[in-house]
């Protein structure tokens, strides 16, 4: 029976210039709200694990987790915690919808697309012991086995939503802006971008009605605009802000995702004005027309030039968002960038290496060309560089990014619009400063790693062979008279690979632990170690390696521990104490292939 329904949306551990932010996405929120209406207890939570609250969590019947790429590494890691409590876990989310094999190593269920429409009809299914053969979008094993069943092809009508419940998101203190969802789809294709491939070109929106019903209940609160274009249509666009006009709703402000052809109409830079907008988020991308043209923009500087300024005119701040990296992009690129936002005064930028997101032709085109460094997704957070560039090393991506970034909050420009769009311009460049510097210092270790990961070839190195006496237990009495701990570790593109086979035991343990330590370098990026043939004494034996391996955990950034799936090793590497809710700093990697 499925009653208790906990949803999460993890936050990455790495850090990086806008982890402050904490502005839920609308899924869950929009998925707990239709649960809630049919007789379910629902909870939301939103975190890295280490924040979470895990007596609540691991009291309930069935556990949602929302991820986007950079967060997928946290959302594995709480999915495989749960799991290993017999919590049954369904995953989703835009990640979750192009790489579904992956993530169903480590969740029961995949839910691919939007999923509006088939979150509730499995948990229902689930409730009934059904499988869900028949519900679109819906990834599982079945006899080892993926399935993946046929993607929905009925767009959701998004009339049809609910308002979401925020109350239902435990986040222990208010949100300072309110996210507000009018419409999905964007009618463009950037070939970086992930939105067209998850909710399609063709432009859906709520009416007009329920937007301004749904803001009326907001008072005097900051709104954000998700939308991934709010002015696609710019005919709709002035329909609703006419309407809050109208109807008096009396916002703080609001901001919105725009494009730089909104800057060309006056009538909706009037009414953006008039009915409250603060800020605008523009994806201007670059100021290389080469790179412009292969990120299929469809604009030019001079209209990046035309946009900042006419949003000025109206009062509005504009916050640039540009992408470094393209094949056209040298490290001149990114120096006059940062120049140029500065000369035309944009408020606040957001200067990030391009990211080759799952879902987009980018990914396609860099994977096959073989420039792809890494597959930790945790470092696709738009902070890291992750390919190897074509006119410049990755190295140089990282630290000319780092610098641009600093060029423009510097102490010489954030006063700079004060008398163009005021004081608070000058805080958000404050606080870009602080940043800034933070996340270069926490992030010196990452050039030397991008050094490693382009070491192409793995190199199998065999360390050790050791004898155990077989001895007296329920276990040992299974095993034969000598059995051999095999301990294997290779290297490829900067991750360690450690393959354990045998037998532990107290003795040979502390003999594991003592030639691991000596073998790991100083600074172990990633760490994946294979147990899936290993076999322990006793239960005990089983909770100190266990412990041992969160130990290793807070030497090395990223840990993967791949058990078996099926019987008991899962719950040997975690202990059998329903008490012990502390989330390891491990991902537990159920293999069932």
């Amino acid at each position: 029976m499925v009653k208790r329904i906990v949803l999460i949306e993890p936050q990455s551990k790495e850090d990086h210039v806008y982890k402050n932010v904490r502005m839920p996405r609308l899924g869950l929120p929009l998925l707990g709200t239709q649960l809630q209406a049919a007789g379910y207890s629902v909870s939301i939570y939103m975190g890295p694990g280490s924040s979470l609250p895990w007596p609540k969590i691991v009291a309930a019947d069935l556990a949602g987790i929302s991820t986007t790429t950079s967060t997928s590494r946290e959302a594995y890691r709480i999915a495989g915690f749960l799991r290993s409590r017999g919590i049954p876990v369904v995953l989703g989310g835009i990640h979750a919808t192009f790489m579904p094999d992956e993530a169903l190593q480590y969740a029961d269920f995949v839910l691919r697309g939007e999923a509006d429409l088939t979150f509730l009809p499995l948990i229902k299914a689930l409730g009934e012991g059904t499988t869900p053969d028949d519900i679109p979008g819906v990834s599982f094993r079945r006899d080892g086995q993926a399935v993946h069943n046929p993607s929905c092809l009925q767009s959701v009508e998004l009339d049809r939503l609910p308002i979401p419940n925020l109350t239902l998101l435990k986040l222990g203190r208010p949100l300072r802006s309110i996210p507000v969802m009018t419409s999905r789809g964007c009618p463009f294709n950037c070939t970086f971008c992930s939105v067209t491939a998850m909710f399609g070109r063709r432009y859906r929106f709520r009416s007009t009605e329920k937007v301004l019903k749904e803001l009326a209940a907001y008072g005097r609160r900051s709104v954000f605009f998700c939308d991934d274009n709010f002015t696609a249509n710019p005919r709709r666009s002035k329909e609703l802000l006419q309407g809050m006009r109208d109807y008096k709703i009396g916002l703080k402000g609001w901001g919105a995702q725009v494009r730089v052809d909104a800057a060309q109409d006056d009538e909706l830079l009037d009414l953006m004005r008039r009915s409250g907008a603060k800020i605008v988020y523009i994806g201007l991308e670059s100021i290389n027309p080469a790179t412009l043209e292969s990120y299929n923009k469809q604009q030019s500087v001079a209209d990046i030039d035309s946009c900042v300024r006419r949003f000025h005119d109206y009062g509005i701040r504009v916050h640039g968002m540009f992408v470094f990296g393209s094949d056209s992009d040298t490290v001149q690129t990114i120096r006059d960038t940062a120049e140029f936002a500065l000369e035309t005064r944009i408020d606040s930028v957001q200067f990030l290496t391009l990211t080759p997101l799952p879902g987009t032709p980018l990914f396609e085109q860099l994977e096959a060309e073989g420039r792809l460094l890494t597959r930790d997704w945790e470092l696709y957070d738009g902070h890291h560089a992750v390919f190897q560039p074509a006119l410049m090393t990755p190295e140089q991506l990282q630290e000319e990014t780092i610098k641009a970034f600093k060029r423009f909050y510097s102490f010489n420009h954030i006063f700079q619009n004060v008398f163009l769009t005021g004081w608070s311009t000058s805080l958000y460049r404050g606080v870009g400063w602080w940043l800034v510097r933070h996340f270069e210092r926490q992030n010196r270790w990452y050039p030397q790693t991008l050094k490693q990961m382009r070491q192409v070839n793995p190199r199998p190195v065999p360390l050790l062979y050791r004898l155990v006496k077989g001895r007296q237990g329920s276990l040992a009495a299974n095993l034969t008279a000598e059995s051999v701990l095999k301990v294997y570790l290779a290297e490829n593109k900067g991750v360690l690979y450690l393959r354990l086979r045998g037998f532990i035991d107290r003795l040979n343990l502390k003999e594991l632990i003592r030639t691991v330590q000596g073998l790991l370098p100083r600074r172990c990026f990633h760490l994946v170690v294979n147990t899936e043939g290993l076999r322990f004494s006793s239960e005990q034996a089983a909770l100190r390696f266990s412990r041992y391996l969160n130990r290793l955990g807070e030497r090395v950034r990223r840990l993967q521990v791949v058990v078996s799936g099926e019987g008991e090793p899962k719950k040997n590497m975690l202990g059998k104490k329903r008490r012990r809710f502390k989330l390891p700093r491990f991902e537990l990697l159920l293999n069932k292939r």
